[in-house]
C-alpha cells in the first residue's frame, strides 16, 4: 500500500505542474490576445 502511495505522489505532481502550467500558458495568450486587439485591461475591470 506504500509502495501505491509513493508511486502515485510524482504522477500527481507533475499533473499539478502541467495543469499550472497550462493556466499560466492559457491566461498569457488570453493577455496577448486582448492586447492584440487593443483592448485594455481597465476596459474590463
Amino acid at each position: 500500500m506504500w509502495a501505491m502511495l509513493e508511486h502515485n505522489c510524482p504522477e500527481q505532481l507533475v499533473m499539478k505542474i502541467n495543469a499550472l502550467y497550462l493556466a499560466v500558458f492559457t491566461a498569457y495568450k488570453i493577455d496577448h490576445l486582448i492586447n492584440e486587439t487593443g483592448i485594455t485591461q481597465c476596459t474590463l475591470g
